[in-house]
């Protein structure tokens, strides 16, 4: 399936008159800008409202920007925007069940409509978000995990249309921004199975400290020790660990007491 490129180059809004390689040279410093950001632990709720941000503040045809996620379930949401409009162009989109950032998403196409297009292709959704007058849409799809598709989406209130080379730039940013959803998954296993360690080692520290409790108190082996804990755990329906922290707590108070 082709990508919909709906919207040629031929009609230029009167601000994209910007040499190329200045507006390459922006996107290269918008990057920069959010390497930096990511030597930072940050949430990527907090990524997302950056990247949006960053995106209307690189590409000049751009008005608004906003993220849409769609669950597993089908159910879509706005998880970033620049301008509380398009959040309503986005609400209606998934309250009609079409529109260019829906379509994009679900699709993985890019989506490059002028407002005439989205009339023809969306009356529906068209006729609810007539009123806020935007009049170019460009949607490229954005993929956050096996849990979400979605898209990265441009809106301007020119009916220019979004061209090639914004394409191009937009599809940088999503590119990052998939890079940083698997980091931020990545760390968030990584940061699980070094607290499991932890939790391990201390679970196993205490055990060990109330075998050694019982082997000097009741004259018993290691293995002895271990099988008087169980035996109290399955009989109190107790972890473990609790009972062994009762143990050792019960020392350490008689300790106290003695002193």
């Amino acid at each position: 399936m082709p990508e919909d490129l709906g919207a040629d180059d031929t009609l230029r809004h009167p601000r994209a008159d910007v040499d190329t390689t200045a507006r390459v040279d922006a996107v290269a410093r918008a990057l920069d800008n959010l390497q930096r950001r990511l030597a930072t632990p940050a949430q990527l709720q907090g990524f997302l409202q950056e990247l949006c941000d960053c995106v209307v503040s690189t590409i000049v045809e751009a008005d608004m920007a906003g993220v849409t996620l769609v669950d597993e379930d089908g159910h879509a949401e706005t998880a970033a925007c620049t301008d509380r409009r398009a959040v309503d162009i986005d609400l209606n989109q998934y309250r009609n069940g079409e529109g260019p950032c829906l379509e994009a998403a679900t699709t993985g196409q890019i989506v490059k409509v002028r407002v005439d297009e989205v009339v023809e292709r969306w009356p529906a959704f068209a006729a609810d978000v007539h009123d806020i007058g935007a009049a170019s849409y460009l949607s490229v799809p954005l993929r956050l995990g096996e849990a979400h598709a979605g898209a990265l989406n441009l809106y301007s209130f020119g009916s220019h249309g979004f061209g090639d080379l914004d394409v191009a730039m937009l599809r940088i940013f999503t590119s990052l921004a998939e890079v940083v959803a698997r980091m931020t998954r990545e760390a968030a296993a990584a940061h699980d199975e070094v607290a499991g360690l932890k939790k391990a080692m201390v679970t196993r520290g205490v055990i060990e400290q109330a075998k050694g409790i019982l082997m000097a108190a009741e004259r018993i082996s290691a293995d002895e020790a271990f099988r008087m804990l169980v035996t109290n755990s399955q009989r109190r329906n107790l972890k473990l660990v609790t009972v062994a922290h009762e143990v050792v707590e019960t020392v350490a108070a008689g300790d106290g007491d003695s002193d």
